[in-house]
């Protein structure tokens, strides 16, 4: 295979590996609710988000990890860490086990989404790194449509076997440690070529806001299908694959995306997420839930790929990784403390924290959100997209 060739086949499986951090255990969150039925509905939605926790803390360390090790030392140890703790809850169901295996897998997916915007930006020229940012979104959206799908129909065989869908980030490290160059940076790395800029801060901020309402769609759609709809594990991997389905089209079309919505790319995650909650509240039956995911996941995906290739361009090349681990940091908080957040404020303005309480309260967040970044990208970001 040619060197381009197998970069490229290896920025679509560590990609993903990465898939899995959407997928969580989105698909069986409504079977974890009826089998732990001692934890809170709070308890078990946090196993959706938990893994932010440490994805946050491996984000940090990016800079100091990409100093030391290269990223093809970094890509294997993230998609092993990822493979041996999505299975971990296979061999035991203890809720011990599956609670610290969801926290200690953040810290593969802190490590293995920045590392492949790295490997782009190290092997990939800045007019070609476009393309396979929507390679990477592809791979993601594979990923999470594996988990999504195949999971919840694994699940049908019982809870614990959905976890072997994991397996596939150990089929990542196997293709990493074949076809990856080992390329390492010469020299010492100075702390001025890792310096990060304001604009890293503010598309950073976007994320974490976005982050915040969109994770209320991942934690509540299960359950919203299990107390509305059915409780077959089946439907609800369907709608939450169609998410997926919806991420894997705007990895096919992100170029063309950028080229065509410009400045308008940023806001059209937050109108288009909007959309998806509209749906949900205002089609009934599974037809919201299915238009609703298909909605939420090009907004997921868009604005995720969108915020890695401003941040190839807004930083040098030996401080990208840290520049996508301060997305994901920020980005991650946002997600960590979505159902905590949003819960509390659909209490306190519905007087419930049911799944169409939420629903409201992520709708009106995103158009409000949308607005606010039409005007950062009017002043600050689209300036940024028109020099590159």
């Amino acid at each position: 295979m040619k060197k381009e060739a197998k970069i490229a086949v290896c920025v679509f499986f560590i990609a993903l590996a990465f898939g899995f951090s959407i997928t969580g255990i989105m698909p069986v969150l409504g079977l974890v609710q009826l089998k732990y039925s001692s934890q809170s509905t709070s308890m078990v939605q946090l196993l959706q988000t938990l893994s932010y926790a440490l994805l946050a803390v491996s984000s940090l360390m990016l800079g100091w990890l990409t100093a030391r090790f290269s990223n093809k030392q970094l890509a294997l140890f993230a998609t092993l860490v990822i493979g041996i703790c999505g299975v971990a809850p296979f061999c035991s169901e203890s809720f011990a086990l599956l609670f610290l295996s969801r926290l200690l897998i953040g810290f593969g997916f802190g490590v293995v989404g920045p590392i492949n915007s790295a490997i782009i930006t190290d092997f990939i020229p800045a007019e070609r790194r476009a393309k396979y940012f929507g390679l990477n979104v592809i791979g993601m959206g594979i990923g999470a449509m594996a988990g999504n799908l195949l999971g919840g129909l694994l699940a049908k065989m019982g809870l614990r076997y959905f976890y072997l869908i994991y397996l596939l980030a150990i089929v990542s490290f196997f293709v990493v440690l074949v076809l990856l160059p080992d390329h390492r940076v010469e020299g010492t790395v100075e702390k001025s070529d890792q310096k990060l800029n304001s604009m890293v801060f503010i598309i950073s901020g976007l994320a974490f806001l976005h982050t915040l309402f969109i994770n209320t769609y991942m934690t509540n759609i299960s359950m919203y299908i299990a107390q509305t709809i059915t409780e077959d594990p089946g439907v609800s991997g369907a709608a939450t694959a169609i998410m997926s389905v919806a991420q894997l089209l705007m990895g096919l079309s992100f170029y063309k995306a950028i080229n065509t919505l410009k400045r308008g790319t940023l806001p059209f995650t937050l109108f288009v997420a909007a959309a998806g909650f509209a749906s949900v509240l205002f089609i009934p039956g599974i037809a919201g839930a299915f238009i609703s995911s298909f909605f939420c996941g090009l907004s997921l995906s868009c604005f995720n790929a969108m915020g890695a290739y401003l941040m190839s361009i807004i930083v040098k090349p030996q401080a990208v990784a840290k520049a996508c681990g301060m997305f994901s940091i920020i980005g991650g908080v946002g997600g960590l403390i979505s159902p905590i957040v949003i819960s509390g404020l659909a209490k306190g303005i519905t007087g419930s924290n049911a799944p169409v309480g939420q629903f409201w309260v992520a709708l009106v967040g995103m158009l409000v959100v949308g607005v606010a970044i039409t005007l950062v990208v009017k002043f600050h970001i689209g300036e940024v997209e028109e020099q590159h």
